[in-house]
């Protein structure tokens, strides 16, 4: 009971100093609020749509119109204006102003109707991957089904019986199945992430701004004095508030995302709950192991904020952990959010069985661990002058 007492006692104590600190507050109640609305907002429509284009056409017949209207209709491709030359078309895409140029050459309709071949040039802007491959996607598709329209017109013209035609034009037909995220929705594959992420980094920043403060305001000995000088119950009093607060954080992630944005939970929403909570612990303890090891503020704010930061980078969402260079690879293992990201995947998108998602539970787990080599020494420079009030 002395134990649990003492936690207690140091909870009370954190409680205290979140309520007089407003750089704090801010950090723990304020900000994370705020990214969640905002990802949340931001990702609302989910499907990336009206992509603006530039269309140069030089032929100017009914067969070009026709398949301008078919690209126009698409849902993410938007022809935003017409060039009465490449050059000019080519000095909108410099600005900025559209992701690619449709060129349709002189005599498109003349070759078709002369079973000639023809090019239609297409040059997109790899300046954003997303745009640019939804844009190729919508045209090709376009293309292709306009080339086959044509072929079907012609067979038919020859007195070809429907089913022949379309053994003729289709003898192959591919029937593709969206998996795991059949809307093909952006805010279902990226909010998750994002908001995760902002999360980590909050609850990095106010956990090594927690166990700073105590040191570079020299209250560390009445943090302690608040525990009977009992590291174990004080450190855990300590990051209570944070944990309870973030995990709180979560759940509201989870009621944006399966409520408000409509995204189905394919797996199981406690292994969800569980993951989250080790997540936050595991961020929670790389912040007192940096904080720990520094004994400065300032120092550890910096070093446990990029840390957060660069979490993204090997999550595996933008780029594939498997694609990635081998060292590369093993280094994406030292970031909690990687590991969390799978666990979301597996569990919300793919609706996975528990035993896949135990190997990146462990590995969150072991995060948790890593305070334990060093608790010795935060005990010592919390009682130790020589580590107060640096800067």
């Amino acid at each position: 009971m002395s134990l649990i007492y003492n936690i207690i006692s140091a909870f009370k104590y954190e409680i205290v100093e979140i309520a007089k600190s407003s750089t704090y507050r801010t950090t723990l109640l304020g900000l994370p609020l705020v990214t969640i609305i905002f990802f949340g907002t931001m990702f609302y429509c989910g499907t990336i749509e009206d992509l603006p284009i530039i269309v140069t056409d030089n032929d100017h017949t009914t067969s070009s119109n026709q398949l301008l209207s078919m690209i126009s209709a698409t849902r993410g491709v938007e022809i935003a204006d017409y060039a009465s030359s490449s050059l000019e078309a080519e000095e909108i895409l410099r600005r900025g102003d559209a992701y690619a140029l449709l060129l349709i050459p002189e005599g498109l309709e003349r070759n078709i109707y002369g079973s000639k071949p023809t090019d239609i040039e297409c040059y997109i802007s790899g300046t954003n991957l997303s745009a640019s491959g939804i844009i190729e996607r919508e045209i090709e598709s376009c293309t292709r089904s306009f080339a086959a329209g044509i072929e079907i017109e012609k067979l038919k013209a020859q007195g070809v019986n429907q089913h022949k035609v379309m053994q003729e034009v289709m003898p192959i037909n591919i029937l593709v199945h969206t998996i795991s995220n059949p809307y093909i929705n952006y805010g279902y594959y990226l909010a998750p992430i994002f908001m995760f992420m902002t999360l980590a980094i909050f609850t990095t920043l106010t956990t090594t701004y927690s166990f700073g403060r105590e040191l570079y305001y020299a209250t560390a000995p009445r943090w302690l004095a608040s525990t009977e000088n009992n590291i174990v119950a004080a450190t855990i009093g300590k990051l209570l508030p944070t944990t309870v607060i973030m995990v709180t954080f979560s759940q509201l992630i989870y009621f944006v995302l399966f409520v408000l944005m409509g995204m189905e939970c394919l797996g199981s929403y406690l292994t969800l709950t569980i993951g989250s909570i080790i997540f936050i612990l595991a961020y929670q303890s790389v912040a007192v192991f940096i904080t720990t090891i520094t004994s400065n503020i300032r120092l550890a704010l910096s070093l446990g904020g990029g840390y957060a930061v660069m979490a993204f980078t090997f999550s595996g969402i933008t780029f594939p952990t498997s694609a990635m260079f081998g060292v590369m690879r093993l280094l994406s293992n030292m970031f909690p959010l990687r590991w969390f990201s799978e666990i979301f995947i597996d569990q919300a998108m793919r609706g996975a069985p528990l035993i896949y998602t135990l190997k990146p539970l462990l590995a969150l787990a072991i995060f948790t661990l890593i305070p334990l080599p060093i608790i010795k020494r935060l005990r010592r420079i919390s009682l130790t002058p020589t580590y107060w009030s640096k800067d």
